[in-house]
Parts: structure tokens; sequence; C-alpha cells
């Protein structure tokens, strides 16, 4: 009987333990943009080369394509075809099924900026075509956009 006892005690103490601080888990399907997993980076003015900025799913597998609507977003310093080209033209961009990864290119120009000015580029996600959150999941949607600011040498 003493030998029953304790493992008994035991499980009781470990059963009644459980579930008492539970931790929010996000479980839903989201997509992100990050750089080096920050929202914002600095982009030297005389850089002369085209930089991929990835844009991640996570979820579970999907079951059809997800269409991801985005914006880009320039400020009153930069000026397209004189500090940067898009190169990636496909909109809304395609993420095919068991795709979870997309690059938007840009391609950077060296020529000095006004520091005055506002010389951000900003790529913002804006919807899907399917019930996939923009940005993580929580009240804040951080890395919903990516801002790139160009800045002189």
């Amino acid at each position: 009987m003493k030998n029953i006892i304790l493992p008994i005690l035991v499980l009781c103490l470990t059963l009644s333990s459980c579930n008492k601080d539970e931790i929010s888990v996000f479980d839903e399907p989201f997509v992100h943009i990050n750089f080096n997993n920050v929202s914002k980076a600095n982009i030297n003015s005389s850089r002369k080369d085209i930089a991929s900025y990835y844009i991640y799913l996570s979820s579970k597998p999907l079951d059809q394509d997800m269409l991801l609507d985005y914006s880009i977003i320039v400020g009153d310093g930069l000026k397209e075809n004189v500090d940067f080209k898009i190169i990636t033209t496909e909109y809304p961009m395609v993420f095919p099924i068991g795709i979870t990864r997309r690059p938007i290119q840009i391609q950077w120009m060296d020529n000095v900026i006004d520091p005055t000015k506002n010389n951000t580029l900003t790529i913002q996600l804006d919807s899907t075509n399917l019930n996939v959150t923009v940005g993580f999941p929580g009240p804040d949607a951080n890395q919903s956009k990516l801002v790139l600011e160009k800045v002189n040498n």
C-alpha cells in the first residue's frame, strides 16, 4: 500500500498543475516582409546593385494559390530610374501552392540624395485573396511593411 500512495500523490500533483498559465498561441496563416529580420533598413546612396526583398508566407499548406496585393510608396526625395528601379512587375504577387517565399527586386542606382526630403521607399503588404493575415498576427501587425531609406555616404 505504501508503494502505491507516493506514485498516486505525484500523479495527482502533476495533473492538478497542468494548464495554469496558458500562453496565447497565434496559429493562423500570415504573410510578412522583412530584410535581415528588420522592418527598416538604410540603403547607401552610392549603391549600384539589384537587391531582393523577400515576402514570406507562414501557413499550413494551402489548397489554392494566394494572391497578394502590395503597394510601393515612394517618398518625395526619390525618383524612379534615377535613384532606383523596380524590377519586379508581378502584381498581384502570386504564391503558387507550396511556395512560401517570393522576392520583390529593386535595382539601386548611384545618386546623391537631398537629406532634407523623404528618401524612403516602402513596400507595403495590403491584402490577400485568402484568409491570410497581413503582417504578424496580433494587434501591431508587425512586418506588414518594409521601409528602405536611402542615405548619403
